[in-house]
């Protein structure tokens, strides 16, 4: 037996509802509701379930307007119809009445038959209304009115089938830094432009039955065209730049492209989205050339970093990592004053892999934070080790990821860790970039002054490296500072990065800072060194 249709009588007399009930129960489950706010929180609850709204209009409390009001309000409800119960009618209260979404009129007092064909017609009528709607949301995007992903995917491999002899170009774009403008404009200036874009590619192609295109998901466009050769391609680029360029907003409007040239009819939209979608990656900050054409390097890149994931579990369980220890010598004795812990992957079968290799893909997939505790733990173990060995071992330094930063609990974590391997705290040294910092600053501002008056020393790594050295200084205090030795790269025939370098060790005196200088291998960067920090 099929479930019954379930409608909402909404009456403050009962024996309105009874009566209502009465003359509905042999085909509909009648709910009731006694004023307007109770009847919106029922079909808050169950808009799902409900076919149809009876609405007595005058009631004392939350009457037939207020729900009305709050039903108009959201279309989420639209497709529910409402039939508003009155004793008379004016043509007033009738135009207040539908201009609020109500469908319907039934007069009181009540004509069976008459109810129940109302009833019945409303109901067809949203039913109708519902398969148009749902087949209007499978095919296309709500905002913008264009294809959406699926339909758009299905509709270019229908085109592909069609036209088997001509080039195709799969493109895909969006728009640099999209989500600022929703930040700083709000989200309605952000569908504006989306909208726009949609208009454009709707202009752009008009007529033409060799392009396909729809919109994604947020500000992803994708758009599907016969070519004759790439620069045809890249002028197209170029004047959708311009156009946005000149958009009515305060904000610097850059698309960003991703093209695949659709080699060979078998591939699925799917893998032409992904390969586009590789593409837009490689350009992405890039303001000059603001677009990209797929190669097989990049899956390569891509199938070479999905290797690491895979392996990476079992590589941390099967201490497949190994860690280094960097010395640090003493500029003065030429004796060994420490060490920094490095961190190297031991593949049984590729051999020994770079970190800079797997280093960038654990911190985009967050797993650095495990390998930071590893790391840290067989230091602990390391330095037990030689303790227990009656040996004086001298200070290591750790590194502390930009991921681990987030974690509020950290402080506590290399407490606890130190702590549990009974190591004095002057011997864990805590390393941490200064681009780590220029991340989150006031993180790291509590983080490090914790870990100092929990005893730790704090080393601050590439100094030199980014655009505010001295302000990462003057905000937080580091007790050595690590040199970026980028300063002698390249050619530097006037000096300026000895210059520079030469004022940052002498800052670091007047401040009683130790300074370390890694990556020194040639005896006139000792000399160096030497002249100004002796």
């Amino acid at each position: 037996m099929s479930e019954k249709s379930k409608v909402l009588v909404v009456d403050d007399k009962q024996v309105e509802r009874v009566m209502m009930k009465r003359i509905l129960s042999g085909t509909y489950e009648v709910i009731e509701a006694e004023n307007g706010k109770e009847a919106f929180e029922i079909l808050y609850e169950r808009s799902t379930e409900i076919t149809a709204v009876l609405l007595d209009i005058v009631m004392p409390e939350y009457d037939g307007y207020y729900f009305l009001e709050r039903y108009h309000k959201a279309q989420m409800y639209q497709a529910i119809p409402v039939i508003v119960l009155t004793m008379e009618i004016d043509i007033e209260t009738e135009i207040k009445c539908l201009g609020m979404g109500a469908w319907d009129f039934i007069r009181k007092p009540y004509d069976v038959d008459v109810v129940r064909f109302r009833l019945k017609n409303v109901i067809g009528s949203s039913s109708q209304n519902i398969s148009k709607a749902l087949k209007y949301r499978a095919e296309y995007d709500i905002l913008t009115g264009i294809y959406n992903k699926t339909h758009m995917f299905q509709a270019t491999s229908a085109m592909l089938e069609r036209y088997p002899d001509r080039h195709f170009a799969f493109v895909r774009m969006d728009i640099e830094k999209f989500q600022l403008i929703n930040s700083f404009f709000g989200m309605s200036a952000g569908d504006e432009l989306l909208k726009y874009i949609a208009d454009l590619l709707i202009c752009a192609v008009r007529n033409r039955s060799d392009v396909t295109f729809g919109r994604m998901d947020a500000d992803i466009f994708c758009f599907c065209v016969s070519y004759e050769n790439t620069k045809e391609l890249v002028e197209s680029f170029d004047k959708m730049r311009d156009i946005l360029s000149r958009y009515p907003l305060d904000f610097d409007i850059v698309p960003i492209f991703g093209v695949y040239l659709i080699a060979g009819k078998k591939i699925t939209p799917d893998h032409m989205y992904d390969r586009a979608n590789l593409a837009a990656k490689h350009c992405k900050g890039n303001y000059i050339r603001n677009y990209a054409f797929y190669t097989r390097q990049m899956s390569q890149e891509i199938e070479k970093e999905q290797r690491i994931v895979n392996s990476m579990k079992s590589a941390l369980e099967n201490h497949e990592f190994v860690v280094f220890y960097q010395p640090k010598y003493g500029l003065s004795d030429n004796q060994i004053a420490g060490a920094e812990a490095l961190v190297r992957w031991k593949h049984p079968e590729r051999g020994m892999i770079s970190p800079g290799e797997f280093i960038p893909v654990f911190e985009r997939n967050g797993f650095i934070t495990k390998l930071d505790y590893y790391v840290w733990e067989q230091t602990c173990i390391q330095l037990r080790k030689w303790m227990d060995e009656g040996k004086n071992p001298l200070p290591i330094s750790v590194n502390l990821s930009r991921v681990s930063l987030y974690n509020k609990d950290i402080v506590n974590v290399i407490c606890n860790l130190v702590d549990s391997y009974r190591i004095p705290r002057r011997l864990f040294q805590v390393e941490l970039t200064e681009s780590a910092y220029n991340t989150n600053p006031k993180a790291v501002q509590d983080m490090m002054q914790r870990l100092r008056e929990e005893g730790f020393y704090i080393l601050m790594d590439d100094f030199g490296s980014g655009y505010s050295s001295l302000n990462v200084l003057k905000d937080i205090v580091v007790d050595v500072l690590k040199m970026d030795m980028k300063f002698f790269a390249g050619d530097d025939r006037e000096g300026r990065g000895e210059n520079i370098m030469a004022a940052v060790i002498r800052m670091a005196k007047w401040l009683n800072m130790p300074v370390v200088a890694e990556g020194v291998e040639r005896i006139e960067q000792v000399e160096f060194f030497a002249e100004y920090w002796l």
